[in-house]
């Protein structure tokens, strides 16, 4: 950030403010643009969903429920310590995770205005077995920040918010770490 004062306050040899007053004057100028640092934002679009564990019974319905939830509580999550802002990216007709959907995704976080993008997505591998792959990408290069691969048991309410909390909780601190 660069700090700009207004021209009757510009310290110069001439300008008649004493060492002192310009060091206040200086101090006090960092400090509010210290206090002023905004968190950067990250865009979290939909989170994606996949089913190969053959099961009979569908739960496609479920799966719906537990995927939005598991998105909005990303959302909520994944700023709640401070270092980044949560910025929800609507996909209108549904978000594609492949390399030009993430692309797509990647140009319209950075058009509205987050510095990072979020994309996940969960697969259902067998009736208790799950994964979330995740991956975040500066939205400027589209260089990959960080990206994991975890698995997770327990196809319920509680398995899926218990893997969203703890990519929450991943994303924020590789981002609080950053700033330190």
């Amino acid at each position: 950030m660069r700090l700009s004062f207004p021209a009757r306050l510009r310290i110069s040899a001439r300008s008649g403010l004493s060492v002192p007053l310009a060091g206040l004057a200086l101090a006090s100028g960092l400090s509010l643009a210290c206090a002023t640092t905004e968190p950067s934002r990250i865009a979290v679009p939909e989170i994606g969903f996949s089913d190969s564990s053959g099961e009979a019974r569908n739960q496609q319905s479920e799966h719906e429920a537990r995927r939005l939830e598991l998105t909005e509580g990303l959302r909520a999550d994944v700023g709640r310590s401070g270092a980044l802002e949560s910025l929800p990216l609507s996909c209108g007709e549904g978000c594609t995770l492949d390399a030009e959907g993430v692309d797509r995704l990647r140009r319209q976080a950075r058009e509205e205005g987050a510095t990072y993008l979020l994309v996940g997505k969960v697969h259902k591998m067998s009736t208790l077995v799950l994964s979330i792959r995740f991956a975040v990408l500066d939205t400027a290069s589209g260089k990959l920040v960080m990206e994991r691969l975890l698995s997770f048991r327990g196809d319920t309410d509680e398995g899926w918010r218990h893997a969203g909390a703890y990519v929450a909780r991943e994303v924020a601190e590789t981002f609080a770490d950053a700033k330190n």
